[in-house]
């Protein structure tokens, strides 16, 4: 991986295509000496003053603008201005990644999606391992799934980002359409028709169907609703169905590990991905609304919060939108659930991990790292992840958070009364080794990505077959390989 993330930062700056990739807006210069690759690293001394100042760069998610509104309680503690640069997820990835291969280091603390840029540019990441030695930091503290999804890339232990936010695809549904329909539902369909953790993906539409043919149309519009446009969003929906019916992206992936082999191949034309393809062919263009093609996660999210669909696969930190009463028609009545089953007999992936971590630019001064690891470890602390919480701008990272006595008690509490998110339970489930998936480290996965959702939308379209979609999908990914 180092090998083939080397060669291509060479051929972007031999060919000059960073020049196309979207100008960075807002920044001031600030780097300077940060070095070059490798998995080493020597943290500031205490001789070395922290900067004044830091810039943060990150995509702009719940838990971030959560974290922003309290972010003067760490220039209060340290005398560190913070400034924020937030902006949707592709653009974030745009411009950082220029910063990171001109090594401008016009920004300091990072926002790292692990897929979009850590897998590819981890070698411009500040190794960790030496801050978290030094300050006694409890990394291990961090559930498990997050290290290993968000922090390490090598394979040999070297850390480039603190575990940070965790937005996880989940099953969100309506409790009230249940509580008045599901009983009839279920005698009807002859299985429970509640969402729940042993329900399966054909038992979700054959519920979904229901709640079209049976529920009025002034309680709800569709029994489902998806994240179906030609988008990221489509690619990581099917992903996690796909995983569950027992088909791969990669040959010899199987959605769990993000450490891949040194020789892959493309998969996509195996008897469950085609399985896979066909089921959500059908569930997106036959069964669910059909704004789902023109929907992204946050499009199908104002689509639930506004009450027009019973069932929804979203990720979790939507629930800070679906749970506000201001902005949500259904916030008493949101419910959440792992995703259904698949009919692998061998592979569980009830949950779709797209956590990410933050980290620190290597390509900057030692006070600007040494003012950005300050921030890092604020950040990530029990204290402020608590903070989050209670706020229902993000769900914490930390198991030491989810032992406090206040969290556990209010994770039994109704929606109402509960003064933190009730999507806790349902994630730590899903965050379980058995129940999630993730996506690989590989350094082209966003370059592989746009091929499942550009080929998965013509497909959910009606102009293409789900055998000729998984085919194109194959020959694609091989051209890229």
């Amino acid at each position: 991986m180092t090998r083939e993330h080397i060669g291509r930062r060479n051929f972007i700056r031999t060919t000059g295509a960073a020049a196309t990739i979207a100008t960075i807006a807002g920044c001031s210069g600030g780097g300077g000496g940060g070095g070059g690759g490798g998995g080493e690293s020597t943290p500031p001394g205490d001789d070395v003053e922290p900067a004044d100042s830091i810039q943060y760069i990150g995509e702009n998610t719940p838990p971030t603008q959560a974290l922003r509104s309290i972010t003067d309680r760490f220039t209060e503690q340290t005398g560190i201005e913070v400034e924020y640069t937030l902006s949707p997820l592709l653009n974030y990835t745009e411009t950082l990644a220029s910063d990171l291969t001109s090594e401008a280091g016009n920004y300091d603390a990072l926002y790292v999606d692990p897929y979009n840029i850590g897998a590819p540019y981890f070698t411009d990441l500040e190794p960790l391992n030496g801050y978290i030695e030094d300050n006694d930091y409890d990394y291990e503290d961090h559930v498990e799934i997050h290290r290993v999804a968000c922090s390490e890339y090598e394979g040999d232990g070297t850390i480039r980002g603190l575990p940070y936010d965790c937005p996880t695809i989940l099953l969100a549904y309506r409790g009230d359409v249940f509580d008045e329909y599901g009983d009839q539902a279920t005698s009807d369909l002859g299985f429970e028709a509640e969402p729940n953790p042993d329900m399966t993906w054909s038992q979700y539409m054959e519920v979904a169907r229901w709640i079209n043919e049976n529920v009025p149309d002034d309680m709800v519009e569709y029994g489902t609703g998806h994240m179906a446009k030609q988008h990221q969003s489509l690619a990581n929906e099917f992903e996690m169905i796909q995983w569950s019916f027992g088909g791969t992206q990669l040959e010899g992936f199987d959605g769990k590990d993000p450490i891949l082999p040194d020789d892959i191949s493309a998969g996509f034309t195996d008897d469950a991905s085609i399985a896979a393809a066909e089921f959500y062919q059908e569930l997106v263009s036959d069964v669910a609304h059909p704004g789902s093609t023109t929907w992204d996660w946050a499009g199908v999210a104002e689509a639930f919060a506004g009450g027009n669909i019973a069932m929804v696969p979203e990720w979790h930190e939507f629930n800070g939108l679906f749970a506000d009463p201001e902005a949500s028609d259904v916030a008493d009545s949101v419910r959440w659930t792992l995703a259904p089953k698949g009919p692998a007999e061998n592979r569980n992936v009830q949950a779709h991990y797209g956590g990410s971590s933050i980290g620190i630019n290597r390509h900057i001064s030692p006070e600007k790292k040494k003012a950005a690891w300050m921030f890092l470890e604020w950040a990530t602390s029990e204290e402020i992840q608590t903070e989050l919480l209670k706020q229902a701008g993000g769900t914490p990272t930390r198991q030491s958070v989810y032992d406090r006595s206040e969290v556990k008690e209010a994770s039994q509490m109704s929606t109402s009364e509960s003064p933190m998110p009730n999507v806790v339970p349902p994630i730590l489930e899903g965050w379980k080794l058995d129940n999630i998936g993730q996506r690989p480290h590989h350094p082209d996965w966003l370059q592989l990505e746009e091929v499942i959702y550009s080929e998965g939308s013509a497909m959910v379209s009606g102009d293409s077959s789900a055998e000729e979609t998984m085919q194109a999908c194959a020959d694609r990914f091989s051209n890229i390989l």
